[in-house]
């Protein structure tokens, strides 16, 4: 089967061909996610792009991986990157497409479960460290998205945390200070190769704090990592996974292993061509 998927990143749109039993991709057309200044115009060039390859090849399947929150019913509910919230978009196509939609890193999650390092497996999480922050989570063989489908929203959550010494709060949202966009512009601003390594050996601490929090409170069977950050940069990548370790608490769960996407930058559009399929 063939199906129509569309990957809404926060710096690039991939949408294209999916075949659905081998997961390879054709006709895939990519182009800046933020096109155009105002978010309406970006959503038109992304529904007309999708209607055009549909009609050219006879597809009434899409799937669509937006990085937003997503409830249950595939309604955006947020504008954390785009101003779509409230828009379901079943509307923006006619009534014989089959629409389904779902958060981006979801998606990730689903092509790793089939075609990817998830094969066979039935409880493990995916973290994705790109344009942003997040995570998901595959139990028992199916992907969590809690009550309403905002499950796991971590990074662009708010952390307030509060020093008795100082007598001081602060506040942090991990997407302001480790995303790919907040390391490439901080990165900018340093003159040194050493101020650049020591830096970087700093996100990695920062993250690693937050992924062993994560599996301590989830507990998966291993983790698997994709995103522009991980997949560009290998010793990042090896720092971070060494000091995941030192969050986690249980002895055991120390030796988790770690997998890096084996789909690289096309995970999210393989997992938007697969939202209709269920997994068993």
């Amino acid at each position: 089967m063939k199906v129509i998927g569309i990957d809404i990143g926060g710096t690039k749109t991939s949408i294209g061909i999916i075949n659905t039993k081998s997961g390879k991709i054709s006709q895939n057309v990519e182009f800046p996610s933020k096109s155009f200044n105002h978010d309406n115009d970006n959503l038109e060039k992304i529904i007309c792009t999708a209607k055009d390859l549909a009609k050219k090849n006879s597809i009434n399947l899409i799937g669509i991986g937006v990085p937003e929150l997503i409830d249950n019913q595939g309604i955006v509910r947020g504008s954390y990157n785009f101003n779509w919230d409230k828009l379901n978009f079943k509307k923006c196509f006619s009534r014989n497409m089959k629409v389904f939609v779902d958060s981006d890193v979801r998606n990730h999650l689903r092509a790793e479960k089939f075609f990817g390092q998830g094969i066979r497996h039935k409880n493990f999480a995916y973290i994705n460290i790109g344009s942003g922050i997040s995570y998901a989570q595959l139990i028992n063989n199916k992907i969590y998205n809690g009550y309403r489908g905002y499950a796991i929203h971590f990074g662009s959550s708010l952390l307030n945390l509060y020093d008795i010494k100082t007598k001081q709060s602060y506040s942090q949202i991990p997407e302001d200070h480790y995303s790919g966009k907040s390391i490439v512009e901080n990165i900018e601003k340093m003159k040194t190769k050493n101020e650049k390594l020591f830096y970087f050996n700093q996100v990695a601490v920062s993250l690693a704090s937050i992924i062993g929090n994560l599996i301590n409170t989830i507990d998966p069977e291993f983790i698997v990592l994709g995103g522009g950050v991980v997949l560009n940069n290998k010793l990042f990548t090896k720092n971070l996974i060494k000091h995941s370790r030192d969050f986690i608490i249980a002895l055991d769960a120390k030796k988790m292993k770690f997998h890096i996407s084996k789909l690289k930058k096309n995970t999210g559009l393989i997992g938007a061509g697969l939202l209709h399929r269920e997994i068993i």
